[in-house]
Protein backbone atom coordinates (compact mmCIF):
# COMPACT_ATOMS: atom_id res chain seq x y z
CA UNK A 1 0.00 0.00 0.00
CA UNK A 2 1.26 3.80 -0.79
CA UNK A 3 -0.32 7.02 -0.54
CA UNK A 4 2.75 9.14 -2.26
CA UNK A 5 1.35 12.82 -2.57
CA UNK A 6 4.56 13.77 -4.74
CA UNK A 7 3.48 11.80 -8.00
CA UNK A 8 -0.36 11.98 -6.69
CA UNK A 9 -0.21 8.08 -7.24
CA UNK A 10 -2.57 5.48 -5.11
CA UNK A 11 -1.95 2.07 -5.24
CA UNK A 12 -3.96 -0.83 -3.79
CA UNK A 13 -6.39 0.41 -1.09
CA UNK A 14 -7.51 1.82 2.11
CA UNK A 15 -10.91 1.33 3.81
CA UNK A 16 -11.82 4.56 2.99
CA UNK A 17 -10.73 4.91 -0.74
CA UNK A 18 -11.96 1.38 -1.61
CA UNK A 19 -15.48 3.10 -2.43
CA UNK A 20 -13.62 5.00 -5.77
CA UNK A 21 -12.97 1.75 -7.93
CA UNK A 22 -15.53 -0.10 -6.23
CA UNK A 23 -18.12 2.62 -7.90
CA UNK A 24 -17.28 1.92 -11.19
CA UNK A 25 -17.09 -1.84 -10.54
CA UNK A 26 -20.73 -1.67 -10.50
CA UNK A 27 -21.27 -5.04 -8.92
CA UNK A 28 -23.27 -6.61 -5.49
CA UNK A 29 -25.19 -9.48 -4.11
CA UNK A 30 -28.51 -7.85 -3.35
CA UNK A 31 -31.39 -5.40 -4.96
CA UNK A 32 -31.10 -7.14 -8.59
CA UNK A 33 -27.62 -9.40 -9.45
CA UNK A 34 -28.41 -12.31 -9.18
CA UNK A 35 -26.19 -14.47 -11.69
CA UNK A 36 -22.71 -14.91 -10.12
CA UNK A 37 -21.32 -11.55 -9.24
CA UNK A 38 -23.55 -8.80 -10.98
CA UNK A 39 -24.97 -10.93 -13.89
CA UNK A 40 -28.78 -10.75 -14.08
CA UNK A 41 -30.04 -13.76 -16.27
CA UNK A 42 -33.89 -13.10 -15.68
CA UNK A 43 -34.40 -12.42 -19.63
CA UNK A 44 -37.07 -15.59 -19.98
CA UNK A 45 -40.28 -16.72 -17.64
CA UNK A 46 -39.99 -20.33 -19.58
CA UNK A 47 -36.60 -20.37 -19.29
CA UNK A 48 -36.54 -19.48 -15.85
CA UNK A 49 -39.08 -22.40 -14.77
CA UNK A 50 -36.18 -24.77 -15.76
CA UNK A 51 -33.41 -22.84 -13.94
CA UNK A 52 -32.09 -21.93 -17.11
CA UNK A 53 -31.40 -25.86 -18.57
CA UNK A 54 -31.27 -25.89 -21.94
CA UNK A 55 -31.66 -21.95 -22.38
CA UNK A 56 -29.02 -21.92 -24.88
CA UNK A 57 -30.57 -24.95 -27.06
CA UNK A 58 -34.44 -23.58 -25.94
CA UNK A 59 -36.64 -22.20 -28.85
CA UNK A 60 -39.88 -22.29 -27.13
CA UNK A 61 -40.30 -18.45 -27.35
CA UNK A 62 -38.32 -15.52 -28.96
CA UNK A 63 -37.22 -14.88 -25.57
CA UNK A 64 -34.75 -17.19 -25.77
CA UNK A 65 -33.24 -15.34 -27.97
CA UNK A 66 -30.90 -13.36 -25.31
CA UNK A 67 -29.21 -16.90 -24.74
CA UNK A 68 -28.79 -17.83 -28.55
CA UNK A 69 -29.66 -15.39 -31.54
CA UNK A 70 -30.47 -18.52 -33.56
CA UNK A 71 -33.51 -19.00 -31.55
CA UNK A 72 -35.17 -16.62 -33.69
CA UNK A 73 -35.33 -19.01 -36.64
CA UNK A 74 -37.95 -21.18 -34.63
CA UNK A 75 -40.35 -18.48 -35.08
CA UNK A 76 -43.17 -17.42 -37.30
CA UNK A 77 -45.09 -14.09 -38.27
CA UNK A 78 -44.63 -11.65 -35.94
CA UNK A 79 -43.97 -12.07 -32.60
CA UNK A 80 -43.44 -9.92 -29.10
CA UNK A 81 -42.44 -11.57 -25.37
CA UNK A 82 -42.92 -8.76 -22.82
CA UNK A 83 -40.91 -10.52 -19.71
CA UNK A 84 -40.84 -8.93 -16.11
CA UNK A 85 -39.11 -10.43 -12.75
CA UNK A 86 -39.82 -9.56 -9.55
CA UNK A 87 -36.20 -9.89 -7.65
CA UNK A 88 -36.47 -10.49 -3.88
CA UNK A 89 -33.40 -10.88 -2.14
CA UNK A 90 -32.56 -11.45 1.41
CA UNK A 91 -28.84 -10.47 3.23
CA UNK A 92 -27.61 -10.23 6.72
CA UNK A 93 -24.30 -9.54 7.55
CA UNK A 94 -23.01 -10.14 11.05
CA UNK A 95 -19.67 -9.52 12.66
CA UNK A 96 -17.65 -12.75 14.40
CA UNK A 97 -15.43 -10.25 16.46
CA UNK A 98 -17.81 -6.86 17.39
CA UNK A 99 -15.65 -6.19 20.70
CA UNK A 100 -12.53 -5.39 17.84
CA UNK A 101 -14.70 -1.92 16.67
CA UNK A 102 -15.31 -0.45 19.54
CA UNK A 103 -12.35 2.01 18.69
CA UNK A 104 -14.03 2.01 15.33
CA UNK A 105 -17.74 2.57 16.28
CA UNK A 106 -20.59 1.63 14.45
CA UNK A 107 -23.37 -1.16 13.74
CA UNK A 108 -21.84 -4.53 13.45
CA UNK A 109 -25.16 -6.01 12.19
CA UNK A 110 -26.69 -5.07 8.70
CA UNK A 111 -29.38 -6.46 6.96
CA UNK A 112 -31.92 -6.16 3.34
CA UNK A 113 -34.58 -7.26 1.99
CA UNK A 114 -35.03 -4.16 -1.21
CA UNK A 115 -36.49 -5.57 -3.75
CA UNK A 116 -36.27 -5.09 -7.41
CA UNK A 117 -38.15 -5.61 -11.03
CA UNK A 118 -36.35 -6.58 -14.19
CA UNK A 119 -38.04 -6.17 -17.47
CA UNK A 120 -37.10 -7.32 -20.49
CA UNK A 121 -39.18 -6.94 -24.03
CA UNK A 122 -38.35 -8.85 -27.49
CA UNK A 123 -39.93 -8.39 -30.77
CA UNK A 124 -39.76 -10.73 -34.33
CA UNK A 125 -40.90 -10.66 -37.66
CA UNK A 126 -39.95 -12.71 -41.04
CA UNK A 127 -37.78 -10.95 -43.64
CA UNK A 128 -38.46 -14.29 -46.02
CA UNK A 129 -35.86 -16.56 -47.51
CA UNK A 130 -35.52 -18.86 -43.79
CA UNK A 131 -34.46 -15.11 -42.62
CA UNK A 132 -36.12 -13.28 -39.16
CA UNK A 133 -35.34 -10.02 -37.80
CA UNK A 134 -35.50 -9.39 -34.29
CA UNK A 135 -34.95 -6.62 -31.35
CA UNK A 136 -34.66 -6.93 -27.69
CA UNK A 137 -34.61 -4.69 -25.07
CA UNK A 138 -32.49 -6.14 -21.63
CA UNK A 139 -30.79 -4.93 -18.47
CA UNK A 140 -28.14 -7.80 -18.37
CA UNK A 141 -26.49 -6.40 -15.28
CA UNK A 142 -28.20 -4.37 -12.32
CA UNK A 143 -28.27 -3.73 -8.71
CA UNK A 144 -29.52 -1.54 -5.54
CA UNK A 145 -27.40 -1.99 -2.03
CA UNK A 146 -27.77 0.12 0.64
CA UNK A 147 -26.66 -0.75 4.00
CA UNK A 148 -27.19 1.86 7.53
CA UNK A 149 -24.75 4.75 7.67
CA UNK A 150 -23.40 4.23 10.63
CA UNK A 151 -22.49 0.32 10.01
CA UNK A 152 -18.65 -0.74 10.51
CA UNK A 153 -18.27 -1.17 6.71
CA UNK A 154 -19.48 1.99 6.21
CA UNK A 155 -15.72 3.18 4.74
CA UNK A 156 -15.88 0.41 2.46
CA UNK A 157 -19.71 0.81 1.28
CA UNK A 158 -23.09 2.67 2.01
CA UNK A 159 -25.31 2.63 -1.23
CA UNK A 160 -24.53 1.18 -4.61
CA UNK A 161 -26.42 1.66 -7.87
CA UNK A 162 -26.18 0.32 -11.50
CA UNK A 163 -28.45 0.54 -14.13
CA UNK A 164 -27.35 -0.97 -17.56
CA UNK A 165 -29.71 -1.49 -20.41
CA UNK A 166 -29.33 -3.53 -23.68
CA UNK A 167 -30.37 -2.92 -27.08
CA UNK A 168 -29.95 -5.85 -29.46
CA UNK A 169 -30.84 -6.21 -33.26
CA UNK A 170 -30.15 -9.85 -33.76
CA UNK A 171 -30.56 -11.88 -37.40
CA UNK A 172 -31.26 -15.49 -37.58
CA UNK A 173 -31.27 -17.97 -40.60
CA UNK A 174 -33.02 -20.95 -40.65
CA UNK A 175 -30.21 -23.08 -43.20
CA UNK A 176 -31.70 -26.04 -43.59
CA UNK A 177 -35.04 -27.71 -41.60
CA UNK A 178 -31.65 -29.35 -39.35
CA UNK A 179 -29.50 -26.44 -38.46
CA UNK A 180 -30.20 -22.33 -37.75
CA UNK A 181 -27.61 -19.39 -37.00
CA UNK A 182 -27.72 -16.16 -35.38
CA UNK A 183 -25.84 -13.02 -35.11
CA UNK A 184 -26.82 -9.97 -32.78
CA UNK A 185 -25.02 -6.54 -31.97
CA UNK A 186 -25.39 -5.00 -28.45
CA UNK A 187 -25.35 -1.04 -27.42
CA UNK A 188 -25.77 -1.03 -24.13
CA UNK A 189 -25.35 1.87 -21.90
CA UNK A 190 -24.21 1.96 -18.63
CA UNK A 191 -25.00 3.76 -15.10
CA UNK A 192 -23.50 3.56 -11.79
CA UNK A 193 -22.93 5.49 -8.76
CA UNK A 194 -21.98 5.29 -5.17
CA UNK A 195 -21.08 6.19 -1.49
CA UNK A 196 -18.93 5.35 1.54
CA UNK A 197 -17.89 7.15 4.28
CA UNK A 198 -14.80 8.81 5.01
CA UNK A 199 -13.36 8.76 8.56
CA UNK A 200 -12.32 11.71 10.28
CA UNK A 201 -11.05 12.48 13.92
CA UNK A 202 -11.96 9.56 16.58
CA UNK A 203 -13.45 7.53 13.66
CA UNK A 204 -17.24 7.83 14.60
CA UNK A 205 -20.21 8.50 12.04
CA UNK A 206 -20.76 11.64 13.51
CA UNK A 207 -17.27 12.73 12.41
CA UNK A 208 -17.62 10.80 8.84
CA UNK A 209 -17.08 12.41 5.61
CA UNK A 210 -18.25 10.97 2.65
CA UNK A 211 -17.48 10.19 -1.05
CA UNK A 212 -19.65 9.75 -4.27
CA UNK A 213 -18.65 8.23 -7.71
CA UNK A 214 -20.95 8.49 -10.42
CA UNK A 215 -20.16 7.70 -14.24
CA UNK A 216 -21.42 6.80 -17.19
CA UNK A 217 -21.24 5.58 -21.23
CA UNK A 218 -22.39 3.92 -24.08
CA UNK A 219 -20.25 0.99 -26.41
CA UNK A 220 -20.94 -1.91 -28.01
CA UNK A 221 -20.62 -5.99 -28.44
CA UNK A 222 -21.87 -8.56 -30.56
CA UNK A 223 -23.46 -12.07 -29.79
CA UNK A 224 -23.54 -15.31 -31.98
CA UNK A 225 -25.51 -18.73 -31.90
CA UNK A 226 -26.15 -21.81 -33.43
CA UNK A 227 -28.96 -24.25 -32.78
CA UNK A 228 -28.47 -28.42 -34.69
CA UNK A 229 -31.22 -30.71 -34.88
CA UNK A 230 -29.10 -34.15 -35.32
CA UNK A 231 -32.39 -36.24 -35.30
CA UNK A 232 -35.68 -35.17 -34.28
CA UNK A 233 -36.33 -34.24 -30.54
CA UNK A 234 -32.74 -33.35 -30.22
CA UNK A 235 -31.70 -29.82 -30.31
CA UNK A 236 -28.31 -28.71 -29.08
CA UNK A 237 -27.35 -24.76 -28.96
CA UNK A 238 -23.55 -23.44 -28.89
CA UNK A 239 -23.68 -19.48 -28.37
CA UNK A 240 -21.19 -16.58 -27.35
CA UNK A 241 -21.63 -13.46 -26.22
CA UNK A 242 -18.95 -11.17 -26.51
CA UNK A 243 -17.05 -9.09 -23.73
CA UNK A 244 -18.34 -5.13 -23.92
CA UNK A 245 -15.39 -2.70 -22.89
CA UNK A 246 -17.44 0.42 -21.27
CA UNK A 247 -14.87 3.68 -20.69
CA UNK A 248 -17.06 5.14 -17.91
CA UNK A 249 -17.00 9.31 -17.48
CA UNK A 250 -18.51 11.12 -14.79
CA UNK A 251 -17.27 12.69 -11.50
CA UNK A 252 -16.39 11.92 -8.03
CA UNK A 253 -17.25 14.29 -5.17
CA UNK A 254 -15.42 14.80 -1.78
CA UNK A 255 -16.95 15.68 1.27
CA UNK A 256 -14.46 16.32 4.52
CA UNK A 257 -15.21 14.57 7.47
CA UNK A 258 -16.39 16.72 10.16
CA UNK A 259 -12.91 17.32 12.22
CA UNK A 260 -9.10 17.05 10.84
CA UNK A 261 -6.89 18.93 8.66
CA UNK A 262 -9.45 18.61 5.75
CA UNK A 263 -10.45 21.35 3.11
CA UNK A 264 -13.68 22.82 4.05
CA UNK A 265 -15.82 22.56 1.02
CA UNK A 266 -16.66 19.44 -1.24
CA UNK A 267 -14.52 18.92 -4.01
CA UNK A 268 -15.88 17.76 -7.50
CA UNK A 269 -13.19 16.54 -10.13
CA UNK A 270 -13.73 14.54 -13.07
CA UNK A 271 -12.91 11.15 -14.16
CA UNK A 272 -12.80 8.30 -16.31
CA UNK A 273 -12.51 3.94 -15.62
CA UNK A 274 -12.46 1.33 -18.15
CA UNK A 275 -14.82 -1.88 -16.67
CA UNK A 276 -14.50 -4.59 -18.62
CA UNK A 277 -17.74 -6.90 -18.72
CA UNK A 278 -16.72 -10.27 -19.54
CA UNK A 279 -17.42 -12.68 -22.81
CA UNK A 280 -19.64 -15.90 -22.06
CA UNK A 281 -19.89 -19.68 -23.81
CA UNK A 282 -23.00 -21.37 -23.38
CA UNK A 283 -23.45 -25.50 -24.30
CA UNK A 284 -27.22 -25.71 -24.13
CA UNK A 285 -29.09 -29.85 -24.44
CA UNK A 286 -33.19 -30.40 -25.21
CA UNK A 287 -34.44 -33.61 -25.74
CA UNK A 288 -37.75 -35.14 -26.29
CA UNK A 289 -38.81 -37.64 -24.30
CA UNK A 290 -42.06 -38.85 -26.00
CA UNK A 291 -44.99 -36.93 -26.19
CA UNK A 292 -45.01 -35.02 -22.76
CA UNK A 293 -41.87 -35.19 -21.38
CA UNK A 294 -38.25 -33.31 -22.26
CA UNK A 295 -35.49 -33.19 -20.32
CA UNK A 296 -32.79 -30.53 -20.79
CA UNK A 297 -29.36 -29.55 -19.69
CA UNK A 298 -27.21 -25.97 -20.12
CA UNK A 299 -23.59 -24.90 -19.24
CA UNK A 300 -22.01 -21.64 -19.50
CA UNK A 301 -18.55 -20.28 -18.97
CA UNK A 302 -18.06 -16.61 -18.04
CA UNK A 303 -14.71 -15.25 -18.21
CA UNK A 304 -14.74 -12.96 -15.36
CA UNK A 305 -10.56 -13.32 -14.36
CA UNK A 306 -10.88 -10.33 -16.81
CA UNK A 307 -11.09 -8.43 -13.61
CA UNK A 308 -7.94 -8.19 -12.53
CA UNK A 309 -7.87 -4.25 -11.76
CA UNK A 310 -10.27 -1.37 -11.75
CA UNK A 311 -7.94 1.91 -12.59
CA UNK A 312 -9.27 5.69 -11.94
CA UNK A 313 -7.96 8.15 -13.55
CA UNK A 314 -9.43 11.86 -12.13
CA UNK A 315 -9.03 15.03 -14.38
CA UNK A 316 -7.77 16.79 -11.41
CA UNK A 317 -5.95 15.91 -7.84
CA UNK A 318 -8.59 14.80 -4.70
CA UNK A 319 -6.70 16.77 -1.69
CA UNK A 320 -7.61 14.46 0.68
CA UNK A 321 -6.14 16.27 3.58
CA UNK A 322 -5.08 20.07 3.66
CA UNK A 323 -2.32 22.28 5.58
CA UNK A 324 -4.69 24.05 7.75
CA UNK A 325 -2.44 26.97 8.12
CA UNK A 326 -0.96 27.33 4.06
CA UNK A 327 -4.44 25.87 2.46
CA UNK A 328 -1.83 23.56 0.31
CA UNK A 329 -2.54 19.66 -0.59
CA UNK A 330 -1.07 17.31 2.54
CA UNK A 331 -2.15 14.38 1.06
CA UNK A 332 -3.48 13.98 -3.07
CA UNK A 333 -4.39 11.58 -5.27
CA UNK A 334 -4.94 11.72 -8.74
CA UNK A 335 -5.63 7.68 -9.97
CA UNK A 336 -7.03 4.95 -7.96
CA UNK A 337 -6.17 0.89 -8.53
CA UNK A 338 -8.11 -1.64 -7.03
CA UNK A 339 -6.87 -5.10 -7.79
CA UNK A 340 -9.10 -8.68 -7.96
CA UNK A 341 -8.56 -12.02 -8.12
CA UNK A 342 -11.54 -13.03 -9.80
CA UNK A 343 -11.90 -16.55 -11.81
CA UNK A 344 -13.49 -17.53 -14.72
CA UNK A 345 -16.95 -19.75 -13.64
CA UNK A 346 -19.20 -21.97 -15.04
CA UNK A 347 -23.45 -21.85 -14.67
CA UNK A 348 -24.36 -25.56 -14.89
CA UNK A 349 -28.42 -26.90 -14.58
CA UNK A 350 -30.52 -29.27 -15.11
CA UNK A 351 -34.20 -29.01 -15.87
CA UNK A 352 -37.51 -31.09 -16.91
CA UNK A 353 -40.92 -30.35 -18.95
CA UNK A 354 -44.23 -32.34 -18.75
CA UNK A 355 -46.54 -31.26 -20.98
CA UNK A 356 -50.35 -31.68 -19.33
CA UNK A 357 -52.05 -31.12 -22.26
CA UNK A 358 -52.28 -29.20 -25.53
CA UNK A 359 -52.77 -25.72 -23.06
CA UNK A 360 -50.44 -26.77 -19.78
CA UNK A 361 -46.72 -27.07 -19.50
CA UNK A 362 -45.12 -27.60 -16.18
CA UNK A 363 -41.74 -26.87 -15.64
CA UNK A 364 -38.74 -27.64 -13.10
CA UNK A 365 -34.74 -27.37 -12.55
CA UNK A 366 -31.97 -27.51 -10.20
CA UNK A 367 -28.72 -24.99 -11.07
CA UNK A 368 -25.29 -24.78 -9.50
CA UNK A 369 -23.65 -21.45 -10.47
CA UNK A 370 -20.00 -20.12 -9.53
CA UNK A 371 -18.71 -17.26 -8.01
CA UNK A 372 -15.38 -15.71 -9.23
CA UNK A 373 -15.36 -14.00 -5.61
CA UNK A 374 -12.62 -15.82 -3.28
CA UNK A 375 -12.34 -14.73 0.36
CA UNK A 376 -9.31 -13.08 0.00
CA UNK A 377 -11.21 -10.53 -2.49
CA UNK A 378 -14.71 -10.33 -1.18
CA UNK A 379 -15.81 -6.58 0.04
CA UNK A 380 -19.08 -5.52 1.46
CA UNK A 381 -20.13 -4.56 -2.88
CA UNK A 382 -19.46 -7.71 -3.66
CA UNK A 383 -20.57 -10.50 -0.96
CA UNK A 384 -20.97 -12.96 -3.37
CA UNK A 385 -20.65 -16.92 -3.11
CA UNK A 386 -21.52 -20.24 -4.61
CA UNK A 387 -25.38 -20.25 -4.93
CA UNK A 388 -27.73 -23.05 -5.84
CA UNK A 389 -31.15 -22.03 -7.74
CA UNK A 390 -34.07 -24.68 -6.84
CA UNK A 391 -36.67 -23.69 -9.73
CA UNK A 392 -40.36 -24.50 -10.43
CA UNK A 393 -42.68 -22.94 -13.57
CA UNK A 394 -45.56 -23.54 -15.87
CA UNK A 395 -46.62 -22.22 -19.16
CA UNK A 396 -50.36 -21.68 -20.00
CA UNK A 397 -51.51 -21.50 -24.20
CA UNK A 398 -55.23 -20.00 -24.20
CA UNK A 399 -54.88 -19.97 -28.22
CA UNK A 400 -52.31 -21.02 -31.10
CA UNK A 401 -51.20 -17.14 -30.74
CA UNK A 402 -50.88 -16.22 -27.39
CA UNK A 403 -48.88 -18.05 -24.81
CA UNK A 404 -48.52 -17.29 -20.35
CA UNK A 405 -45.37 -17.90 -18.69
CA UNK A 406 -44.75 -17.92 -15.07
CA UNK A 407 -41.33 -18.85 -13.14
CA UNK A 408 -40.15 -19.29 -9.52
CA UNK A 409 -36.85 -19.56 -8.44
CA UNK A 410 -35.39 -19.68 -4.34
CA UNK A 411 -31.85 -18.97 -4.75
CA UNK A 412 -29.30 -20.15 -1.87
CA UNK A 413 -25.92 -18.66 -1.01
CA UNK A 414 -23.34 -19.70 0.72
CA UNK A 415 -22.13 -17.91 3.60
CA UNK A 416 -19.21 -15.74 2.88
CA UNK A 417 -17.14 -14.90 5.28
CA UNK A 418 -15.01 -11.39 4.56
CA UNK A 419 -12.35 -9.13 6.77
CA UNK A 420 -13.46 -5.65 6.88
CA UNK A 421 -10.44 -3.05 7.15
CA UNK A 422 -7.57 -5.94 6.38
CA UNK A 423 -5.37 -3.92 4.93
CA UNK A 424 -5.76 -0.46 6.51
CA UNK A 425 -4.74 1.57 9.87
CA UNK A 426 -8.57 0.76 11.00
CA UNK A 427 -9.42 -1.91 13.26
CA UNK A 428 -9.86 -5.58 11.35
CA UNK A 429 -13.30 -6.91 11.92
CA UNK A 430 -14.11 -10.61 10.57
CA UNK A 431 -17.87 -11.18 9.63
CA UNK A 432 -19.90 -13.00 7.50
CA UNK A 433 -22.98 -12.79 4.97
CA UNK A 434 -26.39 -15.16 5.26
CA UNK A 435 -27.99 -14.49 2.12
CA UNK A 436 -30.92 -16.03 0.22
CA UNK A 437 -32.97 -14.46 -2.96
CA UNK A 438 -36.53 -15.35 -3.94
CA UNK A 439 -37.56 -14.88 -8.19
CA UNK A 440 -40.73 -14.72 -9.39
CA UNK A 441 -41.04 -14.05 -13.53
CA UNK A 442 -43.89 -13.69 -15.75
CA UNK A 443 -44.34 -13.09 -19.41
CA UNK A 444 -47.01 -12.41 -22.19
CA UNK A 445 -45.97 -14.20 -25.71
CA UNK A 446 -48.59 -13.03 -28.54
CA UNK A 447 -48.00 -13.84 -32.40
CA UNK A 448 -50.06 -11.84 -34.80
Amino acid sequence: MRNDSSDGRFTRRRAWQAALPGALLMSALSGGAQGAAFALKEQSAAALGNAFAGATAGAEDISYSFFNPAALAYGTGTEISLVGSLILPQFEYASDNPTAGLPYPGAHHSKSDQGAFVPAAFVARDLGEGLRLGLSVTVPYGLETDYVRRWVGRYDAINTDLLTVDINPALAWRVSPRLALGIGLSAQYADASLSSAVPGAGITPDTDGKIQVEGDDWTYGFNLGLLYEPVAGTRLGLAYRSRISHELSGHARYTPAGLGPVTADPQKVGGTAKLELPETVGLGLHQDIGPRWSVMADATWTRWSRFDELRIRFADDIALATDPVTGLPISAISESVDEYSWQDTWFLAVGASYRVNERWTLRGGLAHDESPVSTCCRTPRIPDDDRTWVTVGATFQPSDRTRLDLGYAYIRLKDADIVLNGESALPEISGGYESSVQILTASFNHRF
